[in-house]
């Protein structure tokens, strides 16, 4: 347990280094990936052998590795990819706020805009790779949740669905997809937005940058909040729904899609995002 977030390191800065996408395009030495990620050949071998430790690769000869099974999961284009999530969560935006959790608690305050020298939100507007990186993740996160989702929330009878800080639209288009009639909404911050346009090219989806404490875009039927509301205290999340039934038309619905506290204590990472 102590050294766990030894282990969360290992899996972002193989991750980072592109070890998982250069291994399947056949490179398998230490060396050759080093100078594909312009790394340090010695310690690239030693981070190998590291990540050999916790299952995410295999060292099939001397100093020649092949991904596992759980290492497919860092590769940009596999199905599931988890790549920019781990990222995130172990980029200096999560981990140094994380590193504070004592004052955190000891306060009762986060300890984000102290660490960070502002709110996450406005660290990763000013810190854009990063940024991107959080959008693509939650990009991961949401293909994760979308088949479910799509698979037990029937969207046909809408017209007009907007996805409140739907990022990269993972969900959006996977609502869209069971219904050919329907056209759809991403809006988000914009720099969020200006990364979207280079993913999205399905001509049902309008993209609008803007401020959910604001305004939303207005007139849906069906509006989506996906891992939104456990990012801000209860205020801001009334806000937000405010504003959302201000631009409602008449009989619109909200479909919220939130992880939901266990009703024992069991292994769920719920209990330390809210």
């Amino acid at each position: 347990m102590m050294m766990g977030m030894w282990v969360s390191q290992i899996l972002a800065a193989t991750a980072r280094f592109g070890v998982a996408d250069a291994i399947a395009r056949g490179v398998t030495s230490s060396d050759d990936l080093a100078r594909e990620a312009d790394a340090n050949p010695s310690a690239l071998y030693r981070l190998l052998r590291a990540a050999a430790t916790v299952g995410l690769v295999t060292e099939t000869a001397p100093k020649t590795f092949a991904l596992t099974p759980l290492g497919e999961c860092l590769r940009t284009d596999a199905p599931g990819s988890m790549r920019d999530l781990i990222i995130a969560e172990c980029a200096p935006g999560h981990w140094l706020p994380w590193g504070r959790l004592y004052d955190a608690v000891k306060s009762g305050r986060s300890t984000a805009p102290e660490t960070l020298g502002m709110n996450m939100w406005e660290y990763y507007a000013k810190n854009h790779e990063e940024g991107l990186t959080f959008a693509r993740g939650m990009g991961n996160l949401s293909a994760m949740v979308s088949q479910d989702v799509t698979r037990l929330y029937d969207a046909k009878p809408f017209k007009n669905i907007v996805d409140i800080g739907g990022s990269q639209g993972v969900l959006l288009r996977g609502l869209l997809a069971q219904n050919p009639n329907a056209r759809g909404v991403i809006f988000d911050l914009p720099e969020v937005i200006d990364e979207a346009k280079k993913v999205v090219t399905d001509d049902r989806i309008e993209l609008v940058a803007g401020d959910f404490f604001k305004s939303v875009p207005s007139g849906a039927d069906l509006y989506v909040l996906k891992s939104i509301l456990h990012d801000w205290p209860d205020d801001k999340c009334v806000a937000i729904i405010r504003n959302i039934h201000s631009a409602s038309q008449e009989g619109a619905k909200l479909l919220l899609v939130e992880m939901l506290l266990p009703d024992q204590p069991q292994p769920s990472p719920v209990t330390s995002w809210t």
